[in-house]
């Protein structure tokens, strides 16, 4: 009997141990499924990153949509062919990993989710230098930091010989970052300052002369299509709950693992709202609107600064790191405009800085006992320094020599120079119906184009660029519609006058705010004057414009599948441009007559019918459209006027603060000369009046016109040292010579 006794109890005990093994191996597959899910949502965060680099850009789409899909690509191979055996080789040192290429652990799980993290780090550097960077060169970067700049700070860090790992006693830097403040976010982030500084700002960006900061020309986000703003949103959603795999997925389990797991997602939530509402009471604060964009960089500023000690704090503590890293992000982003550094999705400041402000967070937040930190807490708070400064270091420089050494490689520039970028024509120009019915035609185009290229090609192209996108960026904001481009000459339909008028007042002030090449101030046609008080009247290419309200014919063109117009109104719009002076804005009878219900004089009204009881040389104030409306005579346009009909009355729109602007005489020819019909002795101030002298002081004529063969005289009185000093701040003293300019 004792023998059955010990056989059953044997026989139970070999159940057991079957049931415990059974156990263990279930748990174990529920370990790696719940890693597998992880990595999973991970590798889903290049559909957010996608979504909300396409929501910050307004132009090349395409670019950004083929760098984000061959992130992966190319990261997978650059990972599996070398960056893995550097982060983690088998025969390795306190440095770097040593391992045959393409080598594959037996584990593969751990190894896909590492490439999930490299994926991200490298997606980080496409947003910065989003929309203006050649796709070579980011091909080119991606390899590098996914092959040798990342690997070899995962090895540091995650690696259980590497000098930062807290998994290695022998550690002098045991480095609290749980998953990837400074490995992954830090890596990007500054990778992406250095390109964003080497490829330089998207042509229009920052405004030069201005004592607010602004970004993306003035504020970039109400250019943007709602579309856009819903992009950004949903990249914004799918990156949060990816950040749960990146988070807990970093735990590594979660059958022996729950409550930390838990405590991770907690954490991982509060940052991420409270980063939120932070953003949003201080971006009212700051400027008095909510903005929808600084809402979504708040939540992702409290995602990163949370991402190092997700485990290793109370709620409490998260909510610090949320609320102290928008400000970090907010800060630094001003910085960026400030020293004129354009990040079209804030990588550095949100991944860069809020990754090193969560490494610091971590030291100052963590629980030893939860943390296991092998120092003592003030020595663990300065390894957590001293370990981000090396990463900085490390990621800042390196990044740096690789975007220098790709630039040579690429003769010398790393930027799209031509608006016809490497991808097909973008068709993001919405609507492509224009307006129909009664329309107002706007055409411009550039004075003494042909003497800029000539002087200066490499320049003038910049300069063209710079003037396209300030003509294309306002015109979604002013409800207007690009018909076509050719050369410098652009044109464009907006639904009413108004529109059109208030258009080529914002652009005549925006052209004067561009940040042009320096070289091409040295030729006439583009240089630099001031008025009486020291502000810049002319400065960089000088746009002619004008528009003409009519019911033109129109189609769909079948080749640009957008709305072409065509018709007498088209040729009278046309023309009525062709006969401006640089920096000169004309219209017709049929555009003013939409635009008298915003004249300012109530009490002594304008007439019903052209000339609407005006003046010559008076100014008539259109408050509500900030300018001031001119008649300049009648005239008979060729092509236009019929032979028995008196001619066509004409008006120059006058923004408000460029009265002081003087032109030359109208591009007419001998038979429209001939036809036209000023009031003798009655000249306004910069009117422009053919075959009359203009009644302005010789002291301020505009000596830039190329019909008056004077050079400019820019050695200007006190009262315009100010604004010269600002303008010549960048130019050196051989190109101030030039233009006989000096630096006071």
């Amino acid at each position: 009997m004792t023998t059955n006794l010990t056989e059953a109890v044997q026989d139970l005990n070999s159940q057991v141990a079957g049931a415990t093994a059974l156990a263990e191996g279930i748990g174990s597959d529920v370990d790696a499924f719940f890693m597998l899910v992880a990595a999973f949502m991970v590798f889903s965060m290049q559909a957010g990153f996608a979504l909300v680099e396409a929501g910050s850009i307004v132009s090349n789409l395409r670019s950004i949509l083929m760098k984000n899909v061959l992130d992966v690509c190319l990261c997978t191979l650059s990972w599996w062919i070398v960056g893995f055996g550097l982060a983690r080789g088998r025969l390795s040192n306190a440095f770097i990993g040593i391992e045959h290429p393409f080598y594959l652990p037996e584990a593969t799980i751990p190894w896909y989710f590492d490439l999930s993290f490299v994926a991200t780090s490298a997606t980080i550097v496409s947003g910065a230098m989003a929309e203006r960077t050649k796709f070579v060169c980011y091909v080119v970067f991606t390899i590098i930091i996914s092959g040798g700049i990342y690997p070899v700070v995962c090895h540091w860090v995650w690696d259980g010989k590497g000098f930062m790992a807290v998994s290695n006693p022998d550690a002098p830097l045991p480095l609290l970052d749980f998953a990837g403040c400074g490995v992954v976010h830090m890596v990007g982030g500054f990778a992406g300052l250095a390109g964003a500084y080497i490829v330089g700002p998207r042509p229009g960006i920052f405004l030069q002369k201005t004592k607010m900061l602004h970004k993306k020309d003035a504020f970039v986000h109400d250019r943007l299509l709602a579309s856009q703003k819903l992009w950004a949103v949903i990249g914004t959603l799918i990156l949060w709950v990816g950040w749960y795999g990146f988070n807990c997925g970093s735990v590594g389990a979660i059958v022996h693992s729950v409550d930390v797991v838990g405590r991770v997602a907690l954490n991982t939530t509060v940052a991420a709202i409270v980063g939120a509402v932070t953003g949003s009471i201080a971006v009212y604060v700051h400027r008095r609107i909510f903005v929808i964009d600084v809402v979504l960089m708040g939540i992702l500023a409290g995602l990163v600064s949370v991402t190092a000690g997700a485990p290793y704090m109370a709620s409490w503590g998260a909510a610090i790191c949320g609320f102290v890293g928008f400000f970090v992000y907010y800060g630094v982003d001003l910085l960026l405009q400030r020293f004129e550094i354009d990040d079209p999705v804030s990588a550095f400041p949100i991944h860069g800085c809020c990754g090193f402000w969560g490494l610091l967070a971590t030291g100052l937040l963590q629980f030893p006992s939860l943390s296991g930190a092998p120092k003592s807490y003030g020595v663990q708070v300065l390894m957590q320094l001293i370990g981000g400064l090396i990463i900085a270091v490390w990621s800042l420089g390196l990044a740096t020599v690789c975007f220098l050494i790709i630039r040579k490689a690429l003769g010398g520039s790393v930027r799209i120079v031509n608006a016809e970028h490497e991808f097909m024509e973008e068709e993001e120009e919405y609507p492509r119906i224009g307006p129909k019915g009664i329309v107002t035609l706007l055409f411009t185009d550039i004075q003494s184009s042909t003497a800029l290229w000539e002087a200066d090609e490499d320049a003038m192209s910049e300069a063209l660029i710079l003037h396209d996108h300030c003509l294309r960026s306002n015109l979604k904001t002013h409800n207007g519609f690009e018909v076509k481009t050719e050369g410098d000459a652009f044109m464009a339909a907006f639904g009413s006058a108004v529109d059109a008028a208030n258009y080529c007042c914002t652009v005549q002030h925006q052209l004067l705010a561009i940040k042009w090449p320096k070289q091409i101030y040295s030729v006439l046609a583009a240089g630099v004057q001031d008025d009486d008080n020291g502000h810049v009247i002319w400065k960089g290419l000088r746009v002619r414009m004008g528009f003409h309200t009519g019911e033109p014919n129109d189609k769909e063109n079948p080749v640009t599948n957008r709305t072409d117009y065509f018709g007498r109104d088209v040729n009278y719009a046309a023309r009525v441009s062709g006969i401006a002076a640089g920096g000169q804005l004309l219209i017709s009878s049929a555009s003013l007559v939409h635009m008298l219900q915003h004249y300012s004089d109530l009490e002594d009204p304008l007439d019903p019918e052209p000339p609407f009881g005006m003046e010559y040389g008076k100014h008539y104030e259109f408050a509500d459209l900030q300018c001031w409306v001119e008649y300049i005579g009648h005239y008979k346009l060729k092509g236009i006027s019929a032979a028995d009909s008196p001619g066509e009355h004409l008006y120059q729109i006058i923004p408000f603060g460029l009265q002081a602007r003087a032109f030359g005489g109208l591009r007419l020819d001998a038979e429209e000369v001939a036809s036209a019909t000023p009031a003798p002795g009655h000249v306004a101030p910069g009117l422009a009046v053919p075959g009359l002298a203009l009644g302005r002081r010789d002291s301020r004529r505009s000596d830039m016109s190329p019909r008056s063969g004077v050079k400019p005289n820019l050695t200007a009185r006190s009262n315009r040292l100010a604004a010269l000093n600002m303008i010549y701040s960048d130019m050196e003293d051989e190109e101030l010579h030039q233009l006989g300019a000096n630096k006071v």
